[in-house]
């Protein structure tokens, strides 16, 4: 049955502040919030138990997987977002639509000038499982906008808590609704990410893994001794190469953490070649979640079949010959080489 609807709920309260000093306030909000929601009969898809089976595979890298029979089987189906460049459909589930109650609070900040919504993930993967919604009434595409990537990165840097990770999927890269949404979740596991070397691409910020890693990615450092302005500076780039990603179709998901052993923010960003149309829910799918470390599992006995190798093959398949060409890119945009350079198209 469904709940029913109240007038006036915590869910309703708005905050307007500047992000920085406010963040781990809202976040203390958002977990004292989310858990009184995940208690309500009907409101999540299905409970998150504590005592879900997990293992950490045997190998190298030490990649986490636990299984999630409910999320499979009781999420909403997932969208087909065939583009890089989708047309937003009302007709379609978007993040409108939602229960008053989902929304566990809204904050409005007057720095990045974005409003935000943040709602319940109705089929967590984890506790804390929250929906970021930038300017939900503007009804944007799952594209990331500098001002969606300002406050996400001003957000994951005034937060004390490692353990709070955010994610972006893109059209293709695993995205289920084409309405501009991130991820914000509780992953205190430590994964291969938390501790992967960096080999600098330019500016001294702009990293690519080290090439003995167990994937490729992007990595953009923000030490907490930014300054705004460097914050915008590295913010811009990030944007222009999510910019140059979705014009030239490649797929690409994102993954911000907290450092462990220091006080430096880290943004990866992944780049696929192979175009995912939609999810299927029985597979070993690769999203942010799964490049980073973490991989939730629909069946049980794939939880104890499920290798690093295998683990391994599945990310490179689909990330193909990508990312030499993106590197190429990374350099042109943090260096400063002409507009025309970068915005070549990509080629293999």
């Amino acid at each position: 049955m469904e709940p029913r609807k109240r007038i006036r709920t915590t869910s309703k309260v708005k905050y307007n502040s500047i992000i920085d000093s406010k963040a781990q306030h809202y976040l203390n909000a958002l977990k004292v919030r989310w858990m009184q929601l995940h208690e309500i009969p009907g409101l999540f898809a299905y409970q998150l138990q504590d005592d879900r089976l997990r293992r950490r595979l045997s190998g190298r890298h030490g990649f986490h997987v636990e299984l999630n029979a409910d999320r499979s089987l009781k999420r909403r189906a997932p969208q087909t977002i065939e583009s890089m460049r989708p047309a937003f459909k009302t007709n379609h589930f978007n993040f409108n639509k939602v229960n008053d109650l989902e929304v566990i609070l809204t904050i409005d900040d007057i720095k990045d000038k974005v409003e935000v919504q943040m709602i319940i993930n109705k089929s967590p993967l984890t506790k804390y499982h929250t929906v970021c919604c930038p300017d939900v009434k503007k009804n944007l595409v799952q594209r990331v906008t500098a001002s969606s990537l300002s406050f996400c990165i001003n957000f994951m840097r005034n937060i004390d808590d490692p353990d709070m990770r955010m994610g972006y999927n893109s059209p293709g890269a695993l995205a289920s609704v084409n309405h501009l949404h991130f991820h914000l979740l509780n992953l205190p596991q430590e994964l291969y990410i938390d501790n992967v070397d960096l080999q600098e691409l330019a500016g001294g910020y702009a990293y690519r893994l080290r090439k003995d890693s167990p994937t490729e990615a992007l990595c953009f450092v923000f030490p907490a001794k930014d300054d705004e302005q460097q914050v915008l500076e590295k913010i811009s780039a990030i944007h222009r190469l999510t910019e140059w990603l979705c014009d030239n179709n490649l797929p690409h998901n994102i993954f911000i953490t907290q450092q462990r052993n220091s006080d430096d923010l880290r943004l990866f960003v992944f780049v696929r070649e192979k175009f995912c149309v939609s999810k299927d829910v029985t597979a070993f799918n690769v999203g942010f979640c799964e490049l980073a470390g973490f991989i939730p599992l629909a069946d049980e006995q794939k939880l104890h079949n499920l290798t690093e190798k295998i683990v391994l093959e599945r990310i490179r398949s689909i990330s193909g010959n990508a990312y030499d060409a993106v590197y190429v890119q990374v350099q042109h945009i943090v260096n400063g080489t002409s507009e025309s350079l970068w915005r070549q198209p990509f080629l293999i």
